[in-house]
């Protein structure tokens, strides 16, 4: 593509079309694309791109073009780019700034990441309460050209939030009409260091468009939109799904094949050590598998059981305390749940697991084998998947809500956390059931 191709690009496609574009190709063409755009487009295409893109262009965009892109780009979308930088770099480039669009990064860097601080529009412009209709209708049109204004926001001397007031309120209002007599009577806000799951939760519970977020002394600081709201609403459901997994987001716009394994490698060393626990376990009842070797036939079973429904019932915790559908202070209700769930389905499935158990070694001959045996190896598995899957409902919900309790991200439960411990269960359970049922066949 040549660069009159590309001018025509940018003259016939929105900044979204040129972002998806700019996703399909390839790496080495990314940051020439970006590079032909003026760079008020270029920084509304760097930020509509995906992650990955965005973070590759970043860190191999040289600062000096780097800097005019920040200086076109919102406050809070630059600010979000220079996150993805290592802090050095961060330095560096708002050293190559003007002083106020540094300063105005810098207090946006300074919010933690994933808060509402850092997630909002501090551009935001407000309104003295006592200002009349046609006054604050003036006012929007000054500043209409630099900043995006959604409501009016009313305040005080100190700029804390009174009230506000919805456009369209405002325009079918009579001229003199002071704001204060306009603004609603609930206003609903953020403060700067809630989490950015509970703003997207506060947000579409009260479907609100755009979110004003307050200081700790109630002044207005910035607002938050409905766009950003859904970008946080994906990147929160992306992140809980990394999690689950056993990783981390950071690895979608890592280049490193060694950071990505170094990521990985804590929680598959939890499943290592796991494993080698069941393995040191199974190796307890050695005995028990070299007397009656159909026990090792139903294991997988017990054990794939139990773990599918603790992974069901963890996901659906963990889902249900994201969105809210799950009060963390209903911890008994919803163990109580599950676990009634669990011991239906293990009810269910230890009658047909052990049915088939007891006919499948009917016709074979004593003393592994024949209707006394199978009904012993019947009991044995059936009681026994019972059991995993009552125990790993009960586990899958029950540790989501304690993590939760405790101020620990339950994503991390349903990983190998979860299925690691329930297999360690199921086992334990699995070979109890066994010496108490098999008991004339292990001697």
């Amino acid at each position: 593509m040549n660069l009159s191709d590309r001018s025509t690009t940018v003259k016939n496609q929105s900044p979204q079309a040129l972002a998806e574009s700019l996703h399909n190709l390839p790496r080495e063409k990314k940051l020439d694309l970006i590079l032909s755009f003026p760079p008020v487009v270029a920084g509304e295409v760097l930020w509509r791109t995906d992650r990955a893109s965005r973070a590759d262009i970043l860190f191999r965009i040289d600062n000096r073009k780097l800097a005019p892109i920040i200086t076109e780009m919102p406050v809070d979308w630059a600010a979000h780019c220079l996150r993805l930088l290592p802090k050095a770099r961060i330095k560096r480039v708002l050293s190559s700034l003007s002083p106020e669009k540094a300063e105005s990064l810098k207090k946006q860097l300074a919010y933690k990441p994933d808060t509402a601080g850092a997630r909002m529009n501090p551009d935001v412009t407000t309104f003295p309460a006592d200002l009349t209709v046609a006054q604050a209708i003036r006012k929007i049109r000054e500043t209409m050209s630099l900043r995006r204004v959604f409501h009016c926001y009313a305040v005080d001397e100190e700029g804390k939030l009174l009230g506000v007031v919805p456009l369209r309120r405002l325009l079918m209002a009579e001229p003199e009409t002071r704001l204060k007599n306009l603004m609603l009577p609930h206003t609903i806000s953020v403060p700067v260091d809630m989490d950015q799951e509970e703003v997207a939760r506060v947000a579409t519970k009260n479907m609100i468009f755009a979110l004003p977020v307050v200081d700790k002394k109630g002044r207005l600081m910035g607002v938050i939109t409905l766009d950003k709201v859904l970008r946080m609403i994906h990147e929160e459901a992306t992140e809980d799904i990394y999690k689950m997994a056993g990783t981390n987001k950071k690895e979608i716009t890592s280049q490193s094949l060694f950071r990505i394994a170094r990521i990985r490698a804590p929680w598959l060393f939890a499943s290592f050590l796991g494993g080698l626990g069941a393995a040191m376990i199974i190796g307890i009842f050695e005995h028990a598998i070299a007397k009656v070797a159909a026990l090792a036939m139903f294991l997988p079973i017990v054990l794939g059981m139990g773990g599918n429904i603790g992974v069901q019932s963890s996901t659906v915790v963990v889902r249900g305390l994201a969105m809210g559908y799950i009060d963390v202070r209903a911890i008994g209700r919803t163990v109580i749940k599950e676990m009634v769930i669990g011991l239906l389905l293990g009810i269910a499935y230890g009658i047909i697991l052990g049915f088939f158990a007891m006919f499948r070694f009917l016709g074979s001959e004593p003393p592994l084998g024949g209707l006394g045996f199978g009904l012993s190896l019947g009991l044995t598995v059936g009681i026994a998947i019972f059991c995993s899957m009552f125990i790993a409902g009960t586990t899958g919900a029950f540790i989501p809500m304690v993590l939760k309790k405790i101020n620990i991200d339950p994503a991390i439960a349903t990983g190998p956390f979860v299925t690691t411990s329930i297999d360690i269960l199921g086992i334990v359970t699995y070979f109890i059931v066994a010496t108490i049922f098999l008991a004339e066949h292990l001697v």
